[in-house]
């Protein structure tokens, strides 16, 4: 067997993996457990993604990031998802998380108060994508006051919030995805159905929808498969578990 061999029977039994996922329907799980199968499902699928993360950066050669699982996870989306929103910033978290901290009097939290007010008259049940209202992260630095805002800037973009929404929505069991979840759209969006006790706005509320989180697997594993051939390396070296070179 070569080692072009096993990259390809690898990749296949990861994306044999996910795919089973996908199939997983409500009535196999038991009932009471069924308004959560989205959530399941996209746990299984990070945790796919995760696995690769751990194999591109090893505890040998990345002895400090491969310890640091949010930071290994965000550069290896970075690197490997080909998300182009990912940098973007997220306008609708950053200005909650602004205005929870009461931190409105300064030219940043101004500037996207007036960026979310276009569009206070779309009313409940609106829907945006975030390359409409989200920005770079440079646009913002500038209007930055303090090292803390600059901080919130950074953990406010989507790159950071897609681990963070992950461990969220499995730490409270909860799926809040909306009509976005309900028809399965592949990019992500904000939907309104609330007002926010912080601040005078409607509070815009960020959906991943299953469909993204297996087109970042998708091109995760598409992009290591092409970083195995082209770095020589056999991915089952890097596993220590055996059962991986099942026949």
């Amino acid at each position: 067997m070569t080692t072009l061999y096993d990259i390809a029977r690898f990749c296949d039994a990861f994306e044999a993996q996910v795919a089973a996922i996908d199939c997983l329907k409500p009535e196999s799980v038991p009932e009471k457990d069924c308004g959560h199968i989205l959530l399941y499902k996209k746990s299984l699928v990070m945790s796919a993604i995760d696995t690769l993360a751990g194999l591109r950066f090893t505890r040998e050669n990345y002895r400090e990031l491969n310890q640091q699982n949010k930071k290994r996870f965000v550069r290896f989306i970075a690197e490997f998802g080909e998300w182009k929103n990912g940098p973007l910033v997220s306008v609708p978290y950053l200005f909650e998380q602004l205005a929870r901290r009461d931190l409105k009097e300064g030219a940043l939290y101004d500037a996207l108060h007036r960026r979310l007010i276009k569009y206070e008259d779309k009313g409940d049940g609106a829907i945006l994508h975030i390359d409409d209202i989200d920005v770079m992260a440079a646009a913002l630095f500038e209007l930055a006051k303090t090292e803390y805002e600059e901080q919130l800037i950074l953990k406010s973009q989507h790159f950071s919030l897609f681990y963070e929404y992950r461990n969220c929505k499995a730490n409270n069991l909860n799926e809040t995805g909306g009509v976005m979840e309900m028809f399965q759209y592949a990019q992500p969006n904000y939907y309104s159905n609330t007002r926010s006790e912080f601040h005078d706005l409607a509070q815009w509320q960020l959906s991943y929808p299953l469909a993204h989180f297996n087109a970042l697997f998708s091109c995760s594993l598409s992009n290591m498969k092409h970083y195995f051939i082209k770095a020589n390396i056999n991915p089952y070296s890097l596993v220590m578990d055996s059962r991986w070179r099942a026949s």
